[in-house]
């Protein structure tokens, strides 16, 4: 991959091309977490992220675009960094526009004390043109979301009973669900995010759902931790456990309504039921 094809993808993937780098990886079989693992490891004092990840199949390589808010790490300045297995990373550094004149040569020229000529007598349309689409492009609206300071989800592995700190799976379900609609960010923060949070059966059955489909987005991952983690009952049922379900002799109402909530939760896990409704039902 050449600078240029770096740039077109930085634009591709809405990040500044002055805070990106994208690192070359040998072969085809890199996944998502060791590349990630890798990046962290080798960017110690200044933070990148990784944005996306393609491979070439003609090269038999595999590309990874990392932004670092805080400026580019010192050992990815370099042709390549080198990581702790002494594999040679190559470092594919964007296009950046020429430097004009430094300012020891306008001190030099300064001394000459000879009349120079308008600056704008120099300007062509060229020149005009080049300034009006670099003024465009810091103009355009930076990403939206955030790399850092979001609220991490917590730690789900789908062992059984529940080990103390985690959370059952309907609780993590649900906290996934609703920081999914929430994340305004690019469908592979998505999935960082998710897998980050799982371990165990729950980190394994993802493994297994991307060896089966390669495209797979978040919302599959969620799927598949359902159909794998979640009560097998069907909607259907659900909704006739819910409406054979009483209230018990000295029970509390706060408690029945508890028990209700249990429910009507897990059919709009199903999708059994319009969450507009909940209310009245």
């Amino acid at each position: 991959m050449d600078p240029a094809a770096a740039v077109q993808w930085c634009e591709e993937e809405g990040t500044h091309s002055e805070s990106s780098v994208v690192i070359e990886l040998p072969g085809e079989a890199w996944a998502e977490e060791q590349i990630s693992q890798a990046v962290k490891t080798l960017s110690l004092d200044r933070k990148a992220w990784v944005i996306a990840v393609k491979t070439d199949r003609v090269t038999s390589g595999t590309y990874a675009l990392l932004e670092c808010k805080q400026g580019i790490p010192e050992n990815f300045k370099g042709a390549s960094v080198q990581w702790a297995n002494k594999t040679e990373l190559c470092v594919i550094h964007m296009k950046v526009p020429e430097e004009g004149p430094t300012s020891s040569s306008q001190a030099e020229s300064n001394k000459e004390e000879v009349p120079s000529p308008s600056p704008l007598a120099t300007i062509g349309p060229e020149l005009f043109a080049a300034l009006g689409d670099f003024v465009s492009k810091c103009q355009r609206d930076p990403p939206t979301y955030s790399a850092t300071g979001y609220r991490k989800l917590r730690v789900f592995s789908g062992r059984q009973p529940v080990p103390t700190g985690e959370d059952s799976f309907e609780e993590w379900l649900d906290q996934a669900t609703q920081a999914l609609d929430e994340w305004d960010i690019p469908e592979t923060q998505k999935k960082q995010r998710i897998t980050e949070s799982l371990k165990g059966p729950a980190s394994a059955a993802i493994h297994n759902l991307k060896l089966r489909k390669r495209n797979c987005v978040a919302q599959d991952y969620l799927n598949i931790l359902q159909d794998v983690f979640g009560c097998t009952e069907k909607a259907s049922d659900l909704i006739y456990q819910l409406e054979h379900t009483y209230q018990n002799v000295g029970e509390k109402l706060s408690e029945y309504m508890r028990r209700l909530d249990t429910i009507i939760h897990q059919i709009l896990l199903k999708k059994g039921l319009d969450p507009q409704k909940v209310d009245e039902i």
